[in-house]
């Protein structure tokens, strides 16, 4: 994050939250654009193997941006709902880059390990998935809705904005504490029985996972003063053994569907297909283990 936390103050009001975090969630997702972009433009055989890395901190980036709309639209109803459209085509289209270089990856050594005919799909060389990632960001209605939101951000402070509720530092900490005590719930909840949710809903686990996630950063890094001690550092390190273990469940299932597509053009995928498809229930029982840990770290908001 680029903009120091250490600018603002440690309890500030809801405008004050709102203005800083979005400032800094803004400066991420400008970086990372600027990254793509500068890699766009070199000749493709200069790309290198670092797109991947490139699309996945964007991805982050926009992630982190979005938690913020939706998490923290009772702050400031200047949020507009219709912001999230733009931002979630471009995260899709930056995701499609992403499964087809970063999940060969994670799933090339388990199927070298099982011996598979094949390892790997057809994947767009390292200069195209650069280029086609820079176009997902150069879109007209996805940098107005960057403009718009850097214009809720840079709103002057000392004097009431309609776009910004009036909320005191005590307020905006109960508000806070609330979405992040939901989010908990709910993830606590799907987690006691996540091998038996249907793939959707274990997706829908995940993502909410990344918004408690980020959410609690942007609370503890912009409203310090707020959580005293050292819950918040330790809740945070509790997440990272859940995150990790919903990340690779849902990395199988998504390279499993492709080594599927993959099998319409070249049979030999199917082994590749039914051997992820078939670790699935191994990876969901992980993922629940983990979870039921995470349970048991308490929230710092409480």
């Amino acid at each position: 994050m680029t903009t120091p936390a250490r600018q603002f103050p440690d309890r500030p009001d809801a405008a004050g939250f709102v203005r800083a975090t979005l400032a800094a969630a803004l400066a991420q997702v400008q970086s990372h654009m600027d990254a793509v972009d500068a890699v766009d433009a070199v000749d493709a055989v200069d790309a290198g193997s670092g797109e991947a890395e490139r699309i996945h901190q964007l991805r982050v980036a926009l992630r982190r941006l979005r938690t913020l709309l939706r998490e923290c639209a009772g702050l400031a109803p200047g949020m507009r709902a219709e912001w999230d459209a733009p931002l979630a085509l471009a995260f899709a289209r930056l995701g499609t880059l992403r499964d087809a270089g970063t999940l060969a990856d994670v799933v090339r050594p388990l199927l070298q390990d099982a011996d598979a005919p094949l390892c790997d799909w057809a994947v767009p060389d390292a200069g195209q998935a650069d280029a086609d990632a820079a176009a997902a960001v150069r879109e007209p209605q996805f940098l107005q809705t960057l403009a718009e939101i850097h214009a809720l951000a840079q709103a002057p402070a000392g004097k009431r904005q309609p776009g910004l509720v009036s909320l005191s530092a005590a307020g905006t900490r109960k508000y806070l504490a609330r979405r992040l005590a939901r989010l908990h719930r709910q993830v606590l909840r799907d987690g006691r029985h996540f091998d038996r949710l249907p793939l959707a809903q274990q997706h829908r686990v995940r993502k909410r996972l990344k918004r408690l996630r980020y959410l609690a950063d942007f609370a503890r890094e912009f409203a310090p003063g707020m959580w005293p001690g050292k819950k918040g550092r330790r809740f945070a390190e509790a997440l990272v053994p859940a995150q990790d273990a919903l990340g690779l469940h849902n990395d199988m299932a998504v390279a499993a569907a492709l080594f599927r597509d993959e099998a319409g053009t070249d049979p030999r995928a199917w082994f590749a297909a039914g051997y992820l498809q078939a670790r699935l229930a191994t990876s969901a029982r992980s993922s629940r283990r983990a979870l039921r840990a995470l349970a048991r770290v308490p929230g710092f908001w409480a």
